[in-house]
């Protein structure tokens, strides 16, 4: 397996400002008064339990959900890539290959053309599997899918959420190293 990406294009020095944000659901508060600024290059880890609300402040940093109170606000110059935890992103309808390239069987890996097979393979799917609905895929597969279609483009913001969640332990190793090795913003 091989995992890279590339963090192309410079974002404006300032990523997100986050001031006064409030978010609550019914009568539970799941975060009230939070401001932080994020800045091109840093490395921003949101730890804590199941449930406490790390989804839904990674959600109100990228705009898909709007705050109660506060503002968010994105800075200039962002090539946002997303894995979303709950694999949203992925039709179930669609093939393995539909799901990394629409339309073809050739794709854009960070500025180049690649045929969709041999990307593919770079993320442990066999040709065989190409043909497979995402449906059919483990829970381990379907985050790999993920990554591979995010990892495809340049990106200077990265955001991961639950990044690691039924990954093999050799996968798990290849993506610390290209966290470590990347050079725009993560989250």
């Amino acid at each position: 397996m091989s995992l890279a990406a590339e963090a192309g294009a410079v974002s404006g020095q300032r990523v997100v400002e986050v001031k006064g944000l409030t978010k609550a659901f019914g009568e539970r508060t799941i975060i009230r008064g939070f401001s932080t600024r994020i800045l091109r290059g840093d490395r921003l880890a949101v730890v804590g339990p199941n449930g406490v609300g790390k989804t839904t402040l990674v959600k109100l940093l990228l705009g898909e959900l709007a705050p109660d109170a506060g503002e968010v606000t994105l800075g200039t110059g962002l090539e946002i890539a997303y894995v979303d935890q709950a694999r949203a992103a992925l039709s179930e309808n669609l093939t393995l290959a539909e799901a990394l390239s629409p339309g073809g069987d050739q794709l854009e890996v960070r500025g180049r053309p690649m045929h969709v097979a041999g990307y593919a393979k770079q993320f442990l799917f066999q040709s065989d599997q190409l043909r497979q609905p995402v449906a059919s895929l483990s829970g381990g597969e379907r985050n790999r899918l993920l990554l591979a279609r995010a990892l495809a483009r340049t990106a200077n913001l990265l955001v991961l959420d639950e990044p690691t969640n039924d990954l093999d332990i050799e996968t798990l190793d290849l993506l610390e190293d290209m966290l470590a090795d990347y050079d725009g913003t993560l989250i």
